[in-house]
């Protein structure tokens, strides 16, 4: 009795993850993982704010040292 749980939710048990880099053109681009979502930015902050509020969860952010170019809808390539 008084035993608390904490509730850690995975990052599977809803949201998704979200890739951000920098695409050639200069633009900072999050693009779901799993083709669903994405955007494209001037700031890198609001590219990362955008996958955060998007994937539902602190871990939804991958940012890429390789530029990530967006998908027009055409899911990953």
């Amino acid at each position: 009795m008084g035993q608390s749980l904490s509730f850690n939710p995975s990052p599977a048990a809803g949201g998704h993850l979200f890739l951000v880099g920098r695409s050639q053109a200069g633009f900072w681009v999050a693009r779901d993982l799993e083709g669903l979502s994405e955007g494209i930015f001037r700031d890198k902050k609001d590219a990362v704010r955008f996958a955060l509020c998007e994937g539902g969860h602190v871990n939804a952010v991958m940012l890429s040292p390789h530029p990530v170019e967006p998908s027009f809808g055409r899911g990953l390539r």
